[in-house]
């Protein structure tokens, strides 16, 4: 059977994910991606309305530390990567839904000082704009105090610590959104 490039034909009982094309998988990759981005956002704002901001970030924070933990782990073991560099780490992150690679919600650059040295710049991030947009005052605790134990959990790696070089929140939009350093000392 040739690979599928849609799903528009006759329904087929027995279809598995290697019938499709690679495109095909890479586009429904995408859509999966904006789905696990939204998750948390509706969820975030439905638990807000009904409990509370301060609840609603208080198990925010649970549930990302969780899926660091629980989840990610998952991604290395598929991927084959070991964990003994901050490099092994970044190839780790990239393999996460929430991660740049072919992305659309993030963008920057990494400087690789060596394998066990690396500072990130985040020059656009939409998840940033939003907050700036509608929910500012969220944007100290999810990009600092959030994002820092969210590392720290998908990094899977204790020796590695992470230090935020510069955080929001930004004066102009000009400005990067953040910088962060990640580092193994022997």
């Amino acid at each position: 059977m040739p690979e599928l490039t849609d799903y528009s034909g006759e329904y087929k009982p027995d279809i598995k994910y290697e019938d499709f094309s690679k495109d095909f998988l890479i586009r429904l990759m995408n859509i999966w991606r904006w789905a696990y981005m939204r998750v948390p956002g509706f969820w975030f704002e439905e638990v807000s309305n009904r409990f509370g901001a301060e609840a609603a970030e208080s198990i925010n924070d649970v549930v990302w530390t969780k899926i660091g933990e629980k989840v990610v782990p998952k991604f290395a073991r598929v991927a084959n990567i070991e964990l003994n560099t901050v490099l092994d780490s970044l190839k780790l992150m990239d393999m996460c839904p929430d991660s740049k690679v072919g992305s659309d919600w993030f963008d920057g650059t990494v400087d690789i000082i060596n394998e066990n040295h690396v500072r990130a710049t985040t020059t656009y991030c939409r998840l940033l704009e939003s907050y700036e947009r509608s929910a500012p005052e969220r944007i100290p605790h999810v990009c600092g105090e959030m994002e820092q134990k969210t590392m720290e959990r998908y990094f899977n790696n204790p020796r590695i610590k992470i230090t935020a070089v510069k955080l929001p929140p930004r004066k102009s939009a000009d400005e990067v959104c953040c910088k962060w350093e990640f580092k193994i000392e022997e």
